[in-house]
């Protein structure tokens, strides 16, 4: 996971050099960057801190499906409670960066092998067990994917900016 955050750190480096609003336009249909973060938090809430830790609040339940898919589709309009500033998210991402640095380094084979209790207050993902490794492999996955797709929409907006 530190490649994945060594990388981020650069990535962060390069969007923090452009002005904020750009921050917030999508580049060829794509998410905006802070939309891309809002939904890496959404990720390790649902994947880590409800399935992995079994937190009950770190999702609780949307209002409507709209809300619930905010994390996975987020709109670009702030809405009350969601960080909209690069450094509210990043402060954000942070918090939930140092969570899966501790279940990593708590890890042991063992653990990695066994199956999450599940979560039986509703929220996403849906109260069921799932495999430790599986969990934690989305995060890392939607981590690196994410991170190349920011790296190549900060490239346009990059251009755009000069």
């Amino acid at each position: 996971m530190g490649r994945v955050v060594s990388r981020w750190d650069a990535v962060v480096r390069r969007a923090r050099a452009l002005p904020e609003d750009l921050l917030h336009e999508r580049v060829d249909g794509e998410w905006s960057f802070i939309e891309t973060l809002r939904h890496l938090v959404f990720a390790t809430d649902a994947w880590v801190l409800r399935a992995v830790l079994g937190d009950p609040g770190a999702l609780p339940p949307a209002r409507s499906g709209a809300q619930r898919d905010a994390g996975r589709h987020p709109s670009s309009t702030a809405q009350p409670g969601r960080p909209t500033s690069l450094e509210e998210i990043l402060a954000v991402r942070t918090d939930r960066m140092a969570a899966v640095a501790r279940v990593l380094h708590e890890l042991t084979d063992e653990r990695l092998e066994k199956m999450t209790l599940p979560v039986l207050e509703p929220g996403y993902p849906e109260s069921e067990s799932f495999a430790v490794r599986r969990c934690l492999g989305a995060v890392v996955n939607e981590e690196w994917l994410h991170r190349e797709y920011a790296e190549r929409d900060l490239a346009g907006l990059e251009r755009r900016s000069t």
